[in-house]
């Protein structure tokens, strides 16, 4: 980020660890650098010193804690400052990571993450699902669905993978549906077989390449105060927070978000949000 020249990775990344414990500890010394990346006193020196020049009004020196702390002018210059970026940080956390960033997790303020469990599969059935994927070909599973009580075999041509904050899916499309489908990962059982039949592009998946925008905002029976703070909390604009998603993902982001088309009939305090456009959405079938 000089203005001369790009960086150097492990510099840039001495000056990031520098900003994050600005942000997040509260506190900076040459011994934070050392101890993390295994260099000089001198070094270390100099790496705050590039970060003073960098970012002039970032940093001030308290003596009688014999640290650099963040200036009341901080603006973060390598890192974003979002709570996002420090949840990130707190879920990769581990007492054994050598990663500086990571472990820098551990001397934060008090912080306990609640956080629903994950879904686990086969590391092998991610690698052949993304083998199938890259090299578009088809892969046969078998696949335990809740609509029936055993499992049945199922012939696939993968496009892509889809994280939808809890669970792993995978959107392909179905020989044995005639249809693209979505199929949780967690639900093959044993390791998917591949198949040297040519799977299919995801150009022929209108679902999945067509994007449709989806308006939420605050419930019109709060109050203008409650408004205002629901509109601060989720980041919306002019009273309107708008995320362009492809068709495909539309159910998956309105069950996270807990909106619908029913938003209005319920109380405001308890449905805060709601759906500006369930209109557009049902006519594309996204509120089945």
């Amino acid at each position: 980020m000089s203005d001369d020249k790009p960086l150097r990775w492990e510099v840039r990344q001495r000056l990031i660890l520098i900003e994050a414990r600005l942000i997040w500890a509260g506190c900076l010394t040459t011994q934070d650098l050392r101890g993390a990346f295994g260099i000089s006193r001198s070094q270390a020196s100099k790496d705050i010193a590039l970060y003073e020049s960098l970012a002039p009004d970032n940093l001030q020196y308290d003596l009688r804690g014999r640290c650099y702390r963040a200036a009341r002018s901080f603006q973060p210059r390598f890192l974003h400052g979002t709570s996002r970026e420090f949840l990130r940080a707190l879920r990769l956390f581990d007492p054994e990571s050598e990663h500086p960033l990571i472990t820098l997790a551990s001397e934060t303020a008090a912080v306990e993450l609640l956080e629903m469990p994950e879904r686990e599969f086969d590391v092998v059935t991610l690698q052949r699902v993304n083998t199938a994927i890259r090299e578009r070909l088809q892969l046969r599973v078998d696949y335990q669905s809740m609509r029936v009580p055993e499992p049945r075999p199922l012939q696939l041509s993968p496009i892509a993978l889809v994280h939808t904050g809890l669970r792993w899916h995978l959107r392909a499309f179905s020989l044995s549906h005639e249809r693209f489908i979505d199929v949780l990962l967690s639900r093959m059982r044993g390791v998917p077989e591949l198949l040297d039949e040519p799977g299919m592009s995801a150009d022929e998946d209108w679902e999945w390449k067509s994007i449709v925008p989806v308006r939420i905002g605050a419930h019109p029976g709060l109050s203008a105060h409650q408004r205002a703070v629901i509109e601060t909390d989720y980041n919306m604009q002019a009273g309107v927070l708008e995320r362009r998603l492809r068709i495909a993902l539309v159910p998956y982001y309105l069950r996270l978000m807990n909106v619908g088309k029913d938003d209005r009939k319920r109380p405001p305090e308890q449905q805060q949000i709601i759906l500006l456009n369930p209109e557009e959405l049902s006519e594309l079938d996204r509120l089945a």
